[in-house]
């Protein structure tokens, strides 16, 4: 079991429904912080599906002279699963004050204060829990609201957080050996503060916590309501709630269709048209008993519907299947005026369909990925967020997808490599099972380096040279295309590996980026190839730049390996490599694997040389132009550190002429 971020490894916390935002009958609002969410949670996790966890916040009164009276309870959590998850939550006073240390021990709970639930699945949001009678918080004394999120069956469950400044948010998880309460900081988490306030007043008289949308209220003296969308959508059953009175019956009307958002969006034409009709099932794809689906070609655009019965808890998913025989840019467009879940999937359902790619937006949400050859599914769903969408509602069921298909040589980050005689990994298997750690922002990734350590002296390439031509290591992207670096570093002392230019002297840097997508296994080509010097403790790194729209980080899996996996990274801290292991993540390796060949070249025959005419002349020194500046292992880098510069040509001119017979 490991302690996990929510954002990682494309299992963001996703959330509950309820927005809370009205507490103008309320005295009172105690609020240590926050309650905007700009980020997952922590929490114990086996293959990213979260098991029971437990959270908790103190709300410090010692210093008050009026009692407090809750109404309700606000908090962020989020599910990243398909199913909901039993919650529970409590207040407890904390008998000696200070941190909490666990129920029984320092807590007592206050009767009363216990409320189940479940955590439905969608995205991050508020909850909000409710008093029928307050409870009391005397003045004096201090209290600790307590979470409890029992285990999915398929996603990442966790509370919803911020970066701040608040007081600590607590953890306690069996499953991961942390039977009583530690804080996020104490496990390396110093920013992750759990967004929750406490709602209520000085007086016993119950306030009005939450109302909801005056769609939702009847008002027998007043016709329509507030939002535009869910009047249209009511009044379209029953024309009597925009013209004479929006009573009990329009308020359950939008109570059935108003649990999501919609949106203006233009539909364009289409040419072909989805054969399963709105409120049946025939092209389900791996939601279905026997897997079908329609098929789609590039350049189609389909005219399509789906429906929402949350009722009885259907979502109707459409599977446009596709194949492509050769590495190809596609792009997967999805007009619709709900918010949709668009996604390239694959198709093999017995093993489990993965998703590869995800979109982007409300309208259009546009999904671009490079494929390499294989058959895979263009998937759509509506994402009403809980609330029913019923085939009735024909101006938010229909949407209009378009797939097309572009042919490349290569999708970027993949590089063609010539086959070596040697193979040097420090993973014992290359699988890709897990994704990465990685700091990050509002689920958004910031720059991250990654490294791995591999001593040289052992294995395949002990004793010899050993000339690197590729590189093949693990990604995970959830977002765009991110610039990144992987580089061939010597450890100067050994052991693990401190930061470039303490410890580590480059030997070799290519360029690429990040592919998007799930467990890539990419390709960085080193042409010319990089000489490892015999028995080197070699270093191998992956320098990620920060990303604009997704969560960039390595890809990996808990298998032996004889390196640790190190991150470095500045926004959160680390400014030298830390093993992930130090920080709670001992299971985490990244994959990465060194082709080339054994022994290397003793050098051209005459340096300087660069066209291989016989002679160093004004051919070889455009050579030196076209190649200045930061250019590890090209032949223009006569003194071999790392950059091509005025120092090169002072060489280059020292051997000016004719190459030696």
């Amino acid at each position: 079991m490991n302690l996990k971020l929510a954002s990682i490894a494309f299992v963001a916390t996703a959330g509950v429904l309820t927005s809370a935002n009205a507490q103008d009958q309320c005295d009172v609002i105690v609020n240590t912080g926050s309650i905007e969410i700009t980020q997952g949670g922590i929490s114990c996790a086996a293959d990213n599906i979260t098991t029971n966890n437990f959270f908790a916040k103190s709300y410090d009164r010692s210093g008050e002279t009026d009692d407090f009276y809750v109404n309700c309870i606000e908090f962020g959590a989020g599910n990243g699963g398909t199913t909901s998850v039993p919650i529970e939550i409590a207040i407890y006073t904390d008998t000696n004050g200070g941190a909490p240390t666990a129920p029984g021990v320092d807590m007592v709970e206050i009767t009363g204060s216990r409320i189940t639930g479940e955590l439905a699945a969608g995205p991050d949001g508020i909850l909000q829990f409710s008093y029928d009678t307050p409870v009391l918080l005397a003045a004096g004394g201090v209290y600790v609201v307590e979470l409890f999120i029992g285990a999915s069956t398929d996603g990442f469950a966790s509370i919803a957080c911020n970066e701040g400044p608040d007081s600590d948010t607590y953890i306690r998880t069996d499953d991961c050996g942390i039977a009583n309460y530690v804080s996020y900081a104490s496990i390396g988490f110093p920013t992750y503060f759990w967004a929750q306030q406490l709602v209520g007043s000085t007086s016993d008289a119950p306030c009005n916590c939450f109302t909801g949308s005056d769609c939702f209220v009847a008002r027998p003296d007043e016709a329509g309501c507030d939002d535009p969308i869910c009047e249209s959508l009511v009044c379209a059953f029953d024309d009597f709630c925009c013209t004479d009175s929006w009573d009990d019956t329009c308020a359950a009307y939008a109570d059935a269709f108003c649990n999501f958002t919609g949106f203006e969006c233009d539909l364009p034409g289409t040419t072909i048209a989805e054969a399963e009709p709105c409120g049946s099932d025939t092209n389900g794809g791996c939601n279905m008993e026997i897997p079908a689906f329609e098929s789609i070609a590039s350049g189609d655009i389909v005219a399509g519907t789906y429906y929402v019965d949350a009722t009885a808890d259907v979502r109707d998913t459409d599977w446009y299947q596709f194949t492509i025989d050769q590495v190809s840019n596609v792009t997967w467009t999805v007009n619709s005026r709900v918010a949709v879940d668009a996604l390239i999937v694959t198709t093999d359902c017995v093993a489990g369909a993965q998703v590869v790619s995800s979109g982007s937006g409300e309208c259009p949400s546009i999904n671009q990925i490079c494929l390499q050859p294989g058959t895979y599914a263009a998937f759509v769903a509506p994402n009403t967020g809980g609330g029913n969408l019923p085939c009735e509602l024909t101006d938010f069921t229909a949407y209009t997808a378009e797939l097309l298909v572009e042919p490349l040589e290569s999708c970027p980050g993949f590089d063609i490599c010539e086959p070596g005689d040697t193979t040097v990994s420090p993973n014992s298997d290359l699988a890709l099972g897990l994704g990465g750690i990685a700091c990050q922002a509002g689920g958004i990734t910031t720059e991250n380096l990654y490294a791995v350590s591999i001593d040289l002296a052992g294995g395949d390439a002990a004793g010899s040279d050993f000339n690197v031509s590729c590189v093949t290591f693990g990604s995970d992207n959830s977002g765009s295309l991110v610039d990144a670096k992987v580089e061939l570093w010597i450890d100067t002392d050994g052991g693990d590996p401190v930061a470039p230019g303490t410890d580590l002297e480059l030997l070799g840097s290519r360029e690429t980026v990040l592919a998007q997508g799930i467990a890539n296994l990419q390709t960085a080509k080193f042409d010319p190839p990089i000489c490892v010097p015999a028995d080197s403790q070699l270093v191998v790194t992956l320098d990620i730049q920060p990303s604009t729209d997704g969560f960039a980080t390595f890809s990996g899996n808990n298998l032996p390996s004889q390196s640790g996996t190190y991150v470095l990274s500045n926004s959160c801290g680390l400014t030298t490599f830390t093993n992930l292991v130090d920080i709670g993540f001992p299971d985490y390796n990244w994959v990465v694997d060194l082709e080339g060949t054994l022994g290397c070249d003793d050098g051209p025959a005459c340096p300087g040389d660069f066209n291989d005419d016989g002679v160093v002349n004004g051919a070889d020194f455009g050579s030196i132009l076209a190649a200045w500046g930061p250019c590890a292992g090209c032949p223009e880098d006569l003194d071999g550190n790392g950059e091509v510069s005025g120092a090169d040509v002072g060489l280059l001119l020292a051997i000016w002429g004719p190459c030696a017979p």
